[in-house]
């Protein structure tokens, strides 16, 4: 764009004269000097920075800041001379804070022009400058003494020498970053299934200020909603500054497990120059775990006491490799106990745990607190710690003397039930046993006697024994 307004500005005035606004620069030659003849050969037209290698008129323009090193100087020159000329060198003497590339102090950078530079005509000569730490923003003079020929004429080349000056403008080095007040939580994640406030920096880490700066942020998914401020503009952004902004996002729970990702463009002036830039905001979608111990109780399980309780996953995606482990138990665990491993956690599904403890033989009855820690990890295999406080009432069981007694009680019933039981069976035996004889008896006596007489004398028998 440079190139074309100094081309167009030639134009309009004619090959004869070069425009008074190229020559206005501080230490340059005026319109009026070049009119009076002072300037019969190469003359200075303009100097910037820039990307091109070739000598291009319309090559890229960049900010050159301190500290940015080895940099491309661009000298343009208009051939203000009656003849063709061409063996162009130009020797760039540099002030202090600047280095010819690759040589050492004081020593000036050279660069050639190899073609012919037309009467009238622009051209750039490229030098190659290290801009230093030590450099300023601001205005330079460097000295150029430049070698030519005529065309068509031999001899010595003619000399020329003039002022060269130009410009350190700062550069403006951007960098955008998720920003986060959770130190536990990685800044390049959001939480899915509900509206999380996402925040993020844009910062000026180069040394030129911008100012009528304008950011917009998109999202590249339908699954990923902005419902807070999608647009801010700021005023300015100082080197070496940022500003904070902040939205409101919400990712569906499809998203879960997936990367995302925020579309951003800055737009802003910088040196009189107009610019935009584009960035990406990458994001991890993870989903929620939320846990939390409840039902904490000592139970006795084939007599051995057990802390028990459950836990529940009240986020919405599963907490693999989970462990519990009672860090805490005073007055009632003489020893801790190793964690134990439960497995994956469901979401919204209830995990009971059972933790064998040894029990103080001096507690008692009565309300102690409880201490768990519970660990596992994410979809990213991140590991996580929870710790959980808790209270609850205890119980002991009935000592095991007591117990002994019980059964000595049920043992001698048992025993005592067993002894009646064989008496009644022995008597019916021996009923039995004397209708057998007394049937016999009956059976031996004379035919002719009748029952009577038989059982009187049979019972007189008896009487008799």
């Amino acid at each position: 764009m440079r190139a074309i307004i100094i081309l167009a500005l030639i134009a309009t005035i004619g090959l004869d004269f070069a425009p008074s606004s190229v020559y206005s620069q501080e230490r340059g030659p005026s319109r009026e000097e070049i009119i009076e003849g002072n300037f019969s050969g190469p003359v200075y037209l303009d100097s910037y920075w820039t990307t091109d290698s070739n000598g291009n008129l319309t090559g890229a323009e960049v900010d050159v800041g301190p500290g940015d090193g080895s940099s491309t100087l661009a000298v343009v020159l208009i051939n203000r001379g009656p003849s063709d000329i061409a063996g162009i060198t130009g020797r760039l003497s540099l002030p202090e804070n600047f280095l010819a590339t690759g040589k050492s102090i004081n020593s000036p950078a050279i660069a050639t022009y190899n073609q012919i530079a037309k009467v009238g005509n622009p051209f750039v000569i490229l030098f190659d400058v290290d801009v230093l730490n030590s450099a300023n923003v601001g205005e330079y003079t460097a000295r150029l003494s430049l070698d030519y020929s005529r065309i068509f004429e031999t001899g010595t080349p003619r000399n020329v020498e003039m002022n060269v000056p130009f410009r350190v403008t700062g550069d403006v080095v951007l960098t955008l970053s998720r920003t986060t007040s959770n130190e536990n939580q990685s800044s390049t994640q959001i939480a899915a299934g509900k509206i999380e406030d996402y925040s993020f920096s844009v910062a000026n880490s180069g040394t030129a200020t911008i100012t009528s700066v304008v950011v917009t942020m998109e999202s590249n998914s339908e699954s990923l909603e902005i419902l807070g401020e999608s647009k801010w503009d700021v005023q300015r952004i100082d080197k070496d500054s940022k500003v904070v902004l902040a939205t409101r996002v919400f990712a569906a729970n499809a998203l879960i497990g997936n990367p995302s990702s925020f579309d951003l463009t800055v737009e802003y002036s910088s040196n009189g120059k107009s610019n935009i830039e584009r960035f990406t905001l990458g994001t991890y979608v993870a989903g929620e775990i939320s846990i939390r111990a409840y039902d904490i109780e000592v139970n006795y399980i084939g007599g051995t006491p057990n802390i028990v309780g459950n836990l529940l996953n009240e986020g919405n995606t599963v907490a693999l490799f989970t462990t519990v482990e009672l860090v805490g138990a005073e007055n009632l665990v003489s020893s801790l106990p190793p964690s134990q491993y439960l497995g994956d956690l469901e979401e919204n599904s209830p995990l009971p745990f059972s933790i064998p403890v040894r029990i103080d033989d001096n507690s008692e009855a009565g309300v102690y607190p409880v201490s768990l820690q519970i660990t596992y990890k994410d979809n990213l295999r991140e590991l996580h710690a929870l710790d959980f406080y808790s209270e609850f009432e205890f119980v002991p069981e009935q000592p095991a003397v007591e117990s002994g007694q019980d059964s000595s009680m049920m043992t001698l019933s048992l025993v005592i039930g067993v002894g009646v039981a064989v008496a009644i069976a022995g008597g019916l035996a021996f009923r039995r046993r004397k209708k057998t004889s007394l049937k016999h008896t009956i059976q031996a006596g004379k035919q002719d006697e009748d029952i009577e007489s038989v059982l009187d004398s049979h019972n007189k028998k008896d009487d008799r024994k």
